[in-house]
């Protein structure tokens, strides 16, 4: 295109880079340089081969987008396949094959088992970061166009080059074994990543990305030696804290040791917990390299075992849990109100708090609320990993000790009540503990389908439906256990608020197994419940009886309280009001109620509980 500048029409003709599209868009190239021309329609050229691929991208496309004429794009970026050959050589690394590179570079920077497992998580939750659209093209292309084949065989050639630098550090730091050959490692790793990205957008039931990082870590695993003892290359430092439930198996853990060990990870304490339904519960304090991630650890963690939790640790986390309880206990001597503060940091407890026995929240996954005393309960919180069994066991414990310390400080009713039976024997009722709940369950296992069916109203075996963990004190409220001289629990008394009564009405039930029942186990359970009710601030206390069962009427009549009775399809609703502190202590009819004998003073009371004899086999 000619025009005319200057001041006349005898002013030479000028040509200009500028051209009129058939939309009648002007296209400016007189601005820039070549080699700014070349960048842009090259970056022009990406986005039209990844939107259209190579077969449906045209050179004028090219040029519409770029605002060039056509020739421009030919002189600058030759024919569609040299076009695509530049736009292919101008392609950065791909995050995974950069992320190879630097470790290749630097191989003090991170363990290697660790930079694999991660590329390969990466490359799984996001495909097109290390392969891209146009990477994929030109492998497709390199079938069929030499040009393009000999430039992607540069760049495959680099990455291989890359994966075998780190294959090889990992197996001269022990990590690989042997009879593994470097090049099939390399090619099986560069297949498997190209391989997600080509199934990436028609792959409808994908694994989820925690299976996949656990499958991952299992393959490196399995690279490993089958007794494999690492260089000491990478500084452990990081402190980290893993809980993960592993087959309870011989071996097993020491196959998660060894999956750790991949990654360089020390390991600077370990404890057996929980054994339940054929698995084993292990916490572990680690020391891992900086560069190691929690993602990476878990997924290391899996390849052997289940439910696993992982969270940032401390560098006291090794240290001896003999020697922590045992400072706890030290603290309790001289100060027993410790023992919450004390309860949550020997389980590493998030947070505490000492709530009233009818407030707060009750026992859950994430939530151990333990008896204290009789009307305070010790609710313990912590967000990364479920309580487990034997925490919980442990915690109860150390606020046993502070009770047995507060005992000898002469507060009565700390270790329960010795109550003496018709039959010339005694029991010890106390509170119910978390570590009671095997004892709590072979209990029912001893009582005969009519016993339970008039404790619970329903169906034999259905009472297992109600939660061990609520039957032996995890709930607001408070739960009696009375043990036998041969330190069995034989019977199990509960006070629960009654939320569709009001807050003010306390529920309560008994559960006699049937070999110690009319021996006044359930009066002294109840005299106990009804005492501990008063105490929690109830008004009112409540229960549900079979109206044939005579026995558990005989004893609530025996309290001296005024029930009141609705019967409906032979359940009785008995409901009392407690006796108010301005009564003395005495039902409605004059009746005293719930007092020990008149001749025992606290003092005595408490000496009297601890002196008793600890049945064989108590706690």
């Amino acid at each position: 295109m000619t025009v005319r500048v200057g001041a006349g029409p005898d002013a030479p003709p000028v040509r200009t880079n500028t051209w009129a599209t058939q939309s009648g868009r002007p296209h400016e190239e007189d601005s820039v340089t070549d080699d700014e021309l070349r960048q842009r329609i090259v970056e022009v050229a990406a986005q039209l081969f990844a939107e259209n691929g190579y077969g449906g991208t045209k050179l004028r496309m090219v040029a519409e987008r770029a605002a060039v004429t056509p020739r421009t794009v030919k002189r600058l970026g030759g024919n569609r396949a040299q076009l695509f050959a530049q736009v292919l050589a101008s392609r950065p690394p791909s995050d995974a094959a950069a992320r190879v590179a630097a470790a290749a570079a630097d191989p003090d920077s991170a363990p290697p088992v660790s930079v694999l497992i991660e590329v390969a998580s990466d490359t799984f939750a996001t495909p097109e970061r290390s392969w891209n659209t146009v990477e994929l093209e030109a492998l497709t292309r390199s079938h069929t166009d030499g040009d393009v084949r000999a430039l992607e065989t540069t760049r495959i050639t680099t990455r291989k080059a890359n994966l075998r630098t780190l294959t090889e550090q990992t197996r001269h730091a022990g990590g690989i074994d042997a009879r593994v050959d470097t090049e099939a490692f390399v090619h099986f790793a560069l297949a498997l990543s190209a391989g997600l990205a080509v199934l990436d957008p028609v792959s409808a039931d994908r694994p989820t990305q925690a299976s996949w990082n656990t499958l991952m870590a299992r393959i490196g695993a399995a690279f490993a030696p089958a007794g494999f003892l690492l260089s000491a290359d990478h500084e452990a430092r990081t402190p980290w804290r893993l809980r993960v439930d592993i087959p309870d198996r011989p071996g097993a853990l020491s196959l998660l040791l060894s999956a750790l060990g991949t990654l360089h990870v020390y390991v600077a304490a370990a404890y057996a917990l929980d054994s339940v339904d054929g698995d084993r519960t292990i916490d572990l304090a680690l020391m891992a390299p900086e560069k190691v991630s929690a993602t990476t650890l878990l997924a290391a963690a899996m390849t052997v075992g289940h439910h696993g939790y992982v969270m940032a640790g401390s560098p006291d986390d090794g240290g001896d849990l003999p020697t922590r309880v045992l400072d706890g206990a030290t603290e309790l001597v001289t100060n027993p109100g410790s023992a919450p503060l004390a309860a949550a940091t020997l389980v590493e407890a998030d947070s505490f708090e000492v709530t009233d026995a009818t407030e707060g929240e009750d026992d859950a996954e994430n939530v151990l609320r333990l008896q204290w005393t009789a009307n305070q309960h010790v609710v313990l919180h912590r967000d990364w990993a479920p309580f487990a069994r034997a925490e919980k066991t442990r915690a109860s414990a150390l606020l046993r000790l502070a009770a047995a310390m507060s005992s000898m400080a002469g507060e009565a009713e700390a270790l329960g009540w010795v109550e003496p039976l018709g039959s010339g024997a005694t029991i010890w009722i106390r509170l119910a503990r978390p570590e009671d709940s095997d004892a709590v369950a072979a209990m029912h296992e001893r009582c005969s389908e009519k016993t339970l069916y008039r404790r619970y109203l329903t169906a034999v075996g259905q009472w297992r439906d109600i939660t061990l963990r609520r039957l032996t004190g995890g709930h607001r409220g408070a739960t009696l256990v009375a043990m036998s001289e041969e330190g069995t629990i034989v019977g199990l008394g509960h006070v629960f608020p009654d939320s569709p009564a009001g807050a003010h009405v306390a529920e309560i039930a008994v559960l006699v197994e049937d070999a110690y029942q009319r021996l006044g186990i359930g009066t002294h359970l109840v005299r106990h419940m009804l005492d501990l009710a008063h105490q929690l601030g109830f008004d009112e206390v409540a229960g549900t009886v079979l109206a044939e069962n005579s026995e558990m009427l005989k004893v609530l009549d025996a309290t001296g309280l005024v029930w009141s009775r609705r019967v409906e399809d032979g359940v009785l609703t008995v409901r009392a009001p407690l006796s108010t502190p301005e009564s003395g202590g005495r039902s409605r009819d004059g009746r005293r109620l719930l007092a020990p004998p008149d001749d025992l003073s606290p003092r005595s009371r408490a000496t009297r509980s601890a002196v008793w004899p600890t049945p064989a086999g108590a706690p």
